[in-house]
């Protein structure tokens, strides 16, 4: 067999492995799964009164975003220097709070989906209803109902949507 890949993959295993090591380091919440079950992991880190939301991967063909995540956990958590983070991270944790999402769309990376979940929702247009059409809904969109409500409780100062481009 001989596979290509448009962009280094960045695979499911990885992605399990670096929840995993950011759990030594943060709190780690589950908002909820996806249509296959999958846990939608978020990484919670500071204690910082403005709250910043942070997700990755809404396409899962965007790998680099994901990658982006694993560069930006590494930095927050100093997942490279067992926990040890130097001044500046340690000041942007005390003013925020950080909810990272690492993968939006874990169904549709290990499905090896381009741009969709696994009932094919674009997730990054799920945020919000549009004349007759209702999003985000729990039978299309999980991942998505599941980081706004969670947002609806922590509040958002800052909000990033990470994604990537050839």
């Amino acid at each position: 067999s001989v596979y290509f890949a448009y962009f280094p993959p960045f695979s499911y295993a990885r992605h399990l492995d670096l929840v995993e090591q950011c759990s030594k380091f943060s709190r780690m919440e589950s908002l909820g799964q996806t249509l296959d079950g999958r846990e939608m992991e978020c990484i919670v880190a500071g204690t910082g009164e403005r709250k910043c939301w942070i997700i990755h991967r809404q396409h899962p063909g965007e790998h680099m975003a994901e990658f982006f995540a694993e560069g930006l956990l590494t930095r927050l958590l100093g997942l490279d220097a067992n926990g040890d983070v130097d001044g500046l991270v340690r000041r942007l944790l005390s003013q925020y709070t950080f909810y990272i999402v690492p993968s939006m769309c874990p169904d549709g990376a290990v499905r090896g989906h381009l741009r969709t979940n696994a009932c094919g929702a674009n997730l990054n247009r799920e945020w919000a209803s549009s004349d007759g059409y209702e999003a985000p809904t729990m039978e299309r969109s999980p991942e998505v109902f599941a980081v706004l409500e969670k947002m609806k409780e922590t509040g958002c100062d800052v909000f990033l949507d990470i994604h990537g481009d050839e």
